[in-house]
């Protein structure tokens, strides 16, 4: 099976691109889902329910903010989910076309692997609770890692 494989990938590159270039459609699709479903209806709470959102980030209750509170985090938590929505806008876009979504899946793991883990940890010894970080911490682990193997997998031939 390895030698017919090597043997299609040299007379019909495409062919074995297009099944390596799936799973990442599919990971496109799936992390723009979420991205937009989440960004979206972050953006919604922030406009609609601000001192719920501001709690949310402050992992207090809505209650315990002041106004101050409430206005800092919506400034400062907007265009968070705000990039969140975008994102996921881009991943579906590029999933129709996921061999030119190089650049945008290094920027989506990354995003996940160098600013949310930390922001998740940073979290922990400001109000989140243990598990709701090592929740945070693993999805984001698996989002990042993930898009690096498949984008890894997709390019070689």
């Amino acid at each position: 099976a390895p030698t017919s494989a090597i043997i299609l990938a040299a007379r019909h590159p495409r062919a074995v691109r297009g099944k390596r270039m799936g799973a990442l459609k599919w990971w496109l699709r799936i992390v723009g889902v979420l991205y937009v479903l989440e960004g979206g209806g972050l953006t919604a709470r922030a406009l609609l329910d601000r001192a719920g959102f501001a709690a949310m980030w402050a992992s207090t209750e809505a209650s315990a903010l002041d106004e101050l509170a409430i206005r800092g985090a919506q400034i400062a938590g907007l265009p968070t989910v705000m990039t969140w929505a975008l994102l996921g806008v881009l991943t579906l876009v590029f999933s129709r076309v996921p061999e030119k979504a190089r650049v945008l899946v290094i920027t989506v793991a990354l995003w996940e692997l160098l600013v949310w883990i930390p922001s998740d940890i940073v979290g922990s010894f400001n109000g989140f609770t243990m598990p709701r970080t090592v929740a945070l911490v693993a999805i984001h682990a698996v989002i990042g890692i993930s898009g690096l193997l498949l984008l890894r997998r997709a390019t070689k031939i």
